[in-house]
């Protein structure tokens, strides 16, 4: 967590830790809507709560101060985006790594058994990155696929990413 600090450990229990983490310093917020960096004034804050990579065999679940701001474009309320978490979602981008490299090399029920979460929520994390990578490496010229089905396995996503 880049330019983050622990402030405060809320619970830490034989399971799982819940720790309180904030920027060293608060930058100009980065708009979740358009991109574009804005220094207008803050709506708002809201507090979320992401799962992080296993901390001394704990469950480690970080509590984020996100500020909420409209956005000078279109005048919506956005929340910003943090480049270490991924949009709309619950898990940290290193966490969603690990479990994508887990599948890579194992079933999503043995992922969920190692990491000790439901393979339910292993698959729907495996399935959001290889939707990014289909998103991304499946552009050929100015053609991109859209609207394809995107359930192809594991193997054939690989057989059709470029080397």
């Amino acid at each position: 967590m880049p330019e983050y600090k622990i402030t405060e450990i809320l619970l830490d229990t034989d399971k799982e830790i819940y720790i309180r983490v904030v920027p060293y310093k608060r930058k100009k917020a980065r708009c979740s809507g358009c991109g574009e960096i804005h220094g207008g004034e803050i709506h708002s804050f809201k507090e979320t709560t992401v799962e992080d990579l296993r901390l001394l065999g704990k469950r480690v679940y970080l509590h984020v101060l996100k500020r909420r701001y409209r956005c000078l474009k279109d005048g919506r309320l956005y929340v910003e985006s943090i480049d270490w978490l991924k949009p709309r979602s619950k898990v940290t981008k290193r966490l969603a790594q690990e479990v994508y490299r887990l599948t890579a090399i194992t079933t999503n029920v043995e992922a969920g058994w190692f990491l000790r979460m439901d393979d339910e929520k292993i698959y729907r994390i495996d399935r959001e990155i290889l939707e990014e990578l289909f998103k991304k490496n499946l552009a050929f010229g100015s053609m991109i696929l859209r609207g394809a089905s995107l359930r192809y396995s594991r193997k054939n996503l690989n057989r059709l990413l470029p080397r």
